[in-house]
């Protein structure tokens, strides 16, 4: 399945002025244990490490792709959501 955006909403554009300037559209609060961060909105992109419960990372972009919501926590950082692994916070 390719990937593909939720909406065409705010909240799921990355936006800002700059290059390297990023808005915070809301947070992500990690609810599980060893939940991998990935260099793309991918389960077979690159493992960069895993964060745990109860760690919260900004988030700057959702995706859906390959069955799970992803969000880019920074720059080349994502996390998936099965609907029980991380809760959303609107900025």
């Amino acid at each position: 399945m390719a990937e593909r955006r939720l909406s065409d909403d705010a909240l799921n554009e990355v936006s800002g002025g700059a290059a390297g300037q990023m808005t915070v559209i809301g947070y992500a609060r990690v609810i599980t244990t060893n939940l991998n961060i990935r260099s793309a909105a991918s389960k077979n992109s690159s493992f960069l490490g895993q964060t745990n419960a109860p760690d919260q990372h900004n988030v700057y972009q959702i995706v859906q792709n390959e069955g799970f919501i992803w969000y880019m926590i920074d720059v080349n950082k994502w996390i998936a959501n099965d609907g029980t692994w991380v809760k959303f916070i609107s900025k």
